[in-house]
């Protein structure tokens, strides 16, 4: 009797820690698809869609350096309207932790702190908020693998992603990925109060190198205020070698990035 209920323990626990284990490992070969770029350099267009179809838009370029163990460094700046010019965000990535992000605000000539507890604010008046912005690398996370689906014709791995850092304004993010090419194809962020917030959908993956893969866009729609925010990449440069920390520098947002 004891080595049936011994061996009934050790079953549940295999039972219990398999989905953890595997939503971890698919996730860890979804990570790695995007690694090995070494920097990057795109153009973005992105547009700001209300409730009521008006549409706002803005252009963009962003700057990644990576580091090693994902202390990635990275630079947006806006390039238009007049309005936005010069506006820029740096973000030092912390694998485990809070990311260290600074605004730079080129009417006061100002660069301010983003405090961890704001990382949940929208980003420029955008659907994406200042944490969707920092990369959200593995370890930020617990994993659970949840019942495949499909998406969009696609036979999919769902895996359920729970924030362990803190002042997230998510409780849950939910992820399709595909089960051809571990590539993200949906994914559904659940806010604090337990409600369905936004769905965010992956347009156009491309290989570039042998082992980077990156998206032509991205669509994020927030369910509960109706609007959307449509990001667009072009020019799009991995692993140019050009780019240096001394690039990604509070400083550096001062000027204006060709």
């Amino acid at each position: 009797m004891i080595k049936i209920i011994v061996g009934m323990f050790f079953l549940l626990q295999i039972v219990v820690a398999g989905p953890a284990e595997d939503g971890r490992k698919i996730a860890e070969k979804a990570d790695k698809n995007i690694r090995g770029f070494g920097d990057e350099y795109t153009k973005n267009t992105m547009y700001l869609i209300n409730a009521n179809k008006d549409t706002v838009v803005r252009k963009m370029v962003s700057l990644t350096l990576e580091r090693e163990f994902a202390e990635d460094h990275s630079i947006i700046q806006f390039l238009d309207p007049p309005d936005v010019k010069g506006t820029g965000l740096l973000t030092y990535q912390n694998p485990a932790g809070d990311d260290k992000q600074w605004l730079y605000l080129p009417d006061l000539r100002r660069v301010k702190k983003i405090s961890s507890r704001k990382k949940s604010g929208s980003f420029m008046g955008s659907e994406f908020a200042y944490e969707d912005i920092t990369g959200n690398t593995l370890n930020k996370f617990k994993y659970k693998k949840l019942e495949d689906a499909t998406y969009n014709g696609i036979d999919c791995y769902v895996v359920e992603k729970v924030p362990t850092y803190k002042n997230s304004g998510y409780t849950k993010i939910k992820v399709w990925f595909s089960k051809e090419n571990y590539l993200a194809q949906r994914m559904e962020y659940t806010d604090r109060k337990n409600s369905l917030l936004k769905v965010q959908t992956f347009l156009g993956w491309k290989l570039y190198g042998k082992s980077s893969w990156r998206a032509d866009g991205i669509v994020i729609e927030n369910l509960q205020t109706k609007k959307k925010s449509v990001l667009n990449f072009a020019d799009r440069k991995l692993g140019t070698g050009k780019y240096k920390a001394s690039d990604f520098t509070t400083r550096a947002l001062e000027r204006i990035i060709h």
